[in-house]
């Protein structure tokens, strides 16, 4: 059992070198190199060199077969070799067991994943004593894990051209000796549930909604000496709440040393959050195989590209430089949401009893249903009197939280008191209203703006306790104004959020319908489960303000949905 630190070692010489400041990195990949490092020195487990290096070695019988590698053996780049030898190498000293389980590799585009990924599957099969191994692949759809199946396929062929060995079938390769298989699975949970892979890998997790089918492949690990559960992805567009970007930052709290997790090993090459993603010489920080599979001349006609087409950057920023970006196609980058937002002192902000403006979207079953209450700037207050200052509730109904597939989300949400759940299968609106009520001891309740789907009895019901409610239209022209004024005010620090991290997972369900030849837009979304009702209601909220003080343009029927007739000029 070893326990030295060998330099000699390609993957060692790297972390080294990492360390040293002598290759440029992430502070992350820094901190992932200190771990390793640090590993050396425990008495619980201990490097195993020959494992690593029987693996490394065994990468170049593989034939490579793209572009101008092909027909050249698959030769393992110094990083590559690092992450096998932090998969791979370090071992319990109890049991001999491997030590990592969980892997996240998160690397920009162009770096050789599917053939990594391709070949740590095939270096399990071959090399793992493990007989009656089942390795799964699943991406966000199968077309995506086809792409890895290929290369398995491919490198298998350079080295059992005869199918002596392997068997090859549609999306699923065999070796009938150990009885083993590797396996394109749907991203399909249900279709999951009972399997028992030895190793998974997950690919493109950035694209994914929910982390369901990656949850339960992990748990069906359970009875595995040696489980490798992989992830293999680029950043995305996706932010708060869903599973890569909460993925990566529970492995940087690891990192960071606030959790302890041994079994999780993450490599996250990327730039840092203060480097400028326009300085060419950081960009070695997002990808390690610059000047090898990714070409700086295709970086740089890329960067060109994104510099001269705004809508482009987003798209150069998350795939070439691992950037978590809100989707070009979207309206507000959840960093700003983010930004504005604090946990409000209610006592301070109601000593003064101004009045407030607000808003409801109302559901039946499926959806979120929420209110928003807006205060103005206000001089009778010492609380932020320059601020607007926005209050919201969020509900869901037990057979909306049971139906959906954002219910991993909702139970974390309800657990931390952001998310109201309300008994039985509708929406109790009685106690939406009551909880309106609550603030009208407290502040001067001005008007409630409302979508008149489905609304009528519950504003009935609001109007008899003495509740103003006014028609929201839901038309583009009704939002436009507000919309456009909702970005001016967050671009210009004058908009105070209450905490909540529901709100900023909203902002990046949005995208913001646009027709071509008008200057109308308002939030929308494109998936059913990309909910945006808070969005929906701070925008409301806003705009029931403006329009009550007339302060819009237009007509009200923009504003009311109701059409002007004899009786009502």
């Amino acid at each position: 059992m070893q326990n030295n630190y060998d330099t000699s070692k390609a993957y060692v010489q790297y972390n080294e070198d990492i360390l040293s400041g002598k290759i440029l990195a992430s502070k992350n990949i820094i901190l992932a190199c200190q771990r390793f490092k640090d590993r050396f020195k425990r008495d619980d487990m201990w490097f195993d060199y020959t494992d690593v290096d029987k693996r490394i070695k065994f990468c170049r019988k593989f034939k490579q077969f793209k572009e101008r590698f092909n027909g050249k053996p698959l030769i393992l780049l110094p990083w590559q070799e690092w992450i096998f030898a932090n998969i791979f190498g370090f071992k319990w000293k109890s049991d001999n067991s491997r030590v990592t389980t969980k892997v996240l590799l998160f690397v920009a585009r162009k770096a050789g994943k599917t053939a990594l990924s391709a070949a740590l599957c095939l270096v399990q099969l071959f090399l793992d004593d493990n007989n009656g191994q089942e390795i799964d692949l699943i991406a966000n759809n199968t077309k995506q894990a086809q792409i890895c199946f290929e290369y398995i396929e491919k490198f298998a062929d350079s080295l059992d051209p005869n199918e002596l060995i392997l068997k090859h079938y549609v999306n699923q390769l065999k070796m009938p000796i150990t009885s083993s298989s590797v396996i394109v699975k749907p991203n399909e949970y249900r279709a999951l549930d009972g399997l028992n892979p030895s190793t998974f890998i997950c690919d493109e997790l950035h694209a994914a909604v929910n982390s369901k089918s990656y949850d339960v492949l992990k748990s069906g690990q359970g009875f595995q000496t040696n489980p490798l559960a992989i992830v293999i992805t680029t950043a995305g567009h996706f932010l708060d709440g869903y599973p890569l970007f909460e993925m990566r930052k529970g492995c940087i709290r690891i990192l960071e040393g606030e959790f302890e997790d041994e079994a999780q090993f993450s490599a996250l090459y990327e730039l840092d959050d203060e480097d400028d993603w326009e300085d060419t010489s950081l960009w070695i920080k997002a990808n390690p195989a610059i000047g090898h599979t990714v070409s700086v001349k295709g970086l740089m006609d890329d960067f060109r590209t994104a510099k001269n087409i705004p809508a482009e950057e987003a798209e150069f920023k998350s795939k070439h430089l691992n950037i978590f970006c809100h989707d070009a196609n979207g309206w507000l980058d959840p960093e700003f949401v983010r930004d504005s937002m604090q946990a409000v002192d209610y006592d301070q902000l109601m000593k003064t009893k101004d009045y407030v403006w607000g808003a409801v979207d109302l559901s039946s079953t499926t959806d979120l249903s929420c209110f928003t209450l807006m205060f103005i700037p206000s001089k009778r207050r010492t609380y932020y009197p320059d601020k607007y200052i926005f209050l919201t509730r969020v509900y869901v109904t037990e057979q909306a939280l049971k139906n959906s597939k954002n219910r991993d989300l909702y139970k974390n949400w309800i657990a931390n008191g952001y998310l109201n759940l309300i008994e039985g299968n509708a929406i109790d609106y009685d106690k939406i209203m009551y909880d309106i009520l609550g603030f009208k001891d407290k502040v001067r309740i001005d008007t409630i703006g409302y979508d008149t789907w489905n609304a009528t009895q519950f504003v009935i019901n609001c109007e008899k306790k003495g509740l103003i409610m006014q028609p929201f239209s839901q038309s583009i022209a009704a939002f436009t104004q507000p919309t456009k004024e909702f970005e001016r005010l967050i671009f210009s620090d004058q908009i105070i959020i209450d905490y909540n991290p529901i709100i900023p997972w909203a902002f990046n369900n949005v995208v913001l319908i646009h027709p071509k030849g008008t200057d109308n837009i308002k939030p929308s979304k494109l998936l059913d489960e990309h909910k945006i009702d808070p969005v929906i209601t701070l925008v409301q909220s806003l705009g029931t303000y403006l329009y009550t003080q007339g302060l819009l343009k237009g007509d009200s029927e923009i504003y009311t949905g109701v059409k002007k007739n004899a009786n009502n000029k």
